[in-house]
């Protein structure tokens, strides 16, 4: 009776000490996951900004949840130990040893910092204030004092209102904000739903002359110096500045139908309803850098690029058009 008594304790024993890790590691392994999926979100919405984590040197450590992405600001918590001095960036001309073309057709890698977050702190709550207002200004004249680098920017407000008779995309609800420090200014970001081809419309604001944070209106329109209707009309030989939502793509077709010489991406406008398909010779540093910057969007996946494209000399059509150069891996373009 002892034995099967000491026997019947063992397999309680047993089983609560199973149950007990089991559980344990079952509520760890939720807690991950949520951890996951936040910075997951918070790590594509940088993306959709252009803002990539996978070539972005950070001033905090790596994460160890999510070990995919390069730097941490997706997911950043304060070191134990103190950390080594972030490494300078590789020259550009590491990316490829063929010096066929300057490094100065693409960007440098980012430094990305994530900065702490007061949301009822002045300056944030007059953040929104301003958005708020922002959206209820009709007339674009009066929404110029709201606007980041307003006396050059006015010039391209009167041009996209006017001339191209474009308008701005509508925000949805707010999904989230932060605040950043890219390549040494300090920004505030802010995404919403919207019905864009990546499901958000991100907002940048930078700091104004008074102190106070302004719109960067060029990368919340998408701007570019043409409408990609007229670009496609005009067929512009010289370099035009344009902002798209960019993807590796397999179309070749007349001047650029030789797959194994070009390398193709597919340019969306802003509101998703035009695109053309931009080339550059394969094995060059700008289509190896495009390559590694493209790599992880996938099938279905975008990043904004700020470029300068152009139609080569008798152009075969109005939607195969030449890559000059990637001004930068955003639409927010910082100095």
């Amino acid at each position: 009776m002892g034995v099967c008594i000491t026997l019947c304790f063992i397999l309680v024993l047993t089983l609560y000490v199973g149950w007990t890790l089991y559980f344990n590691n079952t509520a760890n392994r939720n807690t991950r996951i949520a951890k996951d999926q936040t910075a997951e979100q918070k790590a594509q919405d940088l993306e959709k900004l252009g803002i990539t984590f996978q070539t972005a040197h950070t001033d905090a450590p790596a994460s160890s949840v999510l070990p995919k992405l390069m730097a941490g600001a997706a997911d950043i918590r304060p070191p134990t130990t103190t950390p080594p001095a972030p490494a300078p960036p590789p020259s550009p001309a590491t990316l490829a040893d063929s010096p066929s073309q300057p490094a100065s057709l693409y960007p440098v890698e980012s430094s990305v910092k994530e900065l702490p977050m007061l949301e009822t702190s002045d300056e944030v709550i007059q953040a929104m204030e301003l958005l708020d207002q922002y959206w209820k200004t009709a007339d674009w004249k009066e929404r110029v004092p709201l606007v980041a680098h307003s006396e050059r920017v006015a010039p391209l407000m009167r041009d996209y209102y006017g001339t191209q008779g474009a308008s701005d995309p509508e925000p949805g609800a707010l999904v989230s904000k932060a605040r950043y420090q890219i390549n040494g200014t300090e920004i505030l970001y802010f995404s919403y739903a919207s019905s864009r081809p990546t499901g958000s419309l991100e907002i940048a604001m930078l700091r104004g002359p008074q102190g106070k944070f302004l719109i960067d209106w060029e990368s919340l329109t998408g701007y570019g110096e043409m409408s990609f209707q007229e670009f496609r009309t005009k067929r512009p030989h010289e370099p035009v500045l344009m902002r798209a939502y960019v993807r590796l793509f397999e179309y070749y077709n007349h001047e650029f139908s030789d797959s194994e010489k070009y390398l193709c991406i597919k340019l969306t406008s802003e509101s998703g309803d035009n695109s053309v398909y931009a080339y550059c010779e394969r094995g060059t540093p700008l289509a190896q850098w495009i390559e590694r910057d493209l790599a992880t969007t996938g099938p279905a996946g975008f990043k904004g690029y700020t470029m300068l494209i152009s139609f080569p000399p008798n152009a075969q059509s109005n939607q195969c058009v030449n890559l000059d150069k990637v001004m930068a891996q955003r639409w927010l373009k910082l100095p």
